[in-house]
């Protein structure tokens, strides 16, 4: 049986990854007994380092996971400023539905430490509101009380993003 080079070197890679069947085993050894060239490449993929080639996937994962992150970590600021600056205007009821996308994102961000979000919401509207209070009306002590009512608000509302996101994980099979 004569079998072209061609058809040897697709089926060396399967051969020396231990997968290939036992007849292509045997054409393979067959024809590498009486052809050089094959013979060659035969001997010299056996010196390919695997592990250096995984490595490199490695890599590549993490720099794709990475870049996930930073784009979902500049969704999630740029929607809580956009959120937070509506507060008090005509636009603040925008933030029903920006909120809750903001925790949703939060989840899928943070996973474990998606409670980061509604805190990191908590902190930056009471701070947005105390300041606007302040420079709107000047300093009195009602000002540091002022700031809690929208900042409790949003946070609600980022939680509640959460918990719809994670009731729709787990309904859809995706769940913990």
């Amino acid at each position: 049986m004569n079998i072209s080079c061609d058809i040897i070197l697709d089926l060396i890679p399967l051969v020396k990854d231990g997968v290939a069947s036992e007849d292509s085993v045997k054409i393979v050894h067959e024809h590498i007994k009486s052809c050089q060239s094959c013979r060659a490449d035969y001997e010299a993929f056996k010196y390919t380092n695997i592990e250096q080639i995984s490595t490199k996937d490695e890599k590549i994962i993490f720099a794709i996971k990475r870049s996930i992150f930073i784009s979902q970590l500049i969704f999630l600021i740029a929607g809580a400023l956009i959120g937070i600056a509506f507060s008090n205007s005509m636009n603040m009821f925008y933030n029903f539905l920006i909120m809750p996308i903001v925790g949703s994102i939060s989840l899928f961000t943070f996973k474990k430490k998606w409670y980061l979000s509604p805190v990191a919401i908590f902190i930056l509207t009471y701070l947005w509101q105390t300041i606007e209070i302040i420079i709107s009306d000047g300093f009195q002590w009602h000002s540091f009380y002022a700031g809690l009512f929208y900042s409790v608000i949003y946070t609600v509302l980022v939680i509640i993003g959460v918990v719809i996101t994670k009731l729709l994980k787990f309904a859809f099979g995706r769940g913990e």
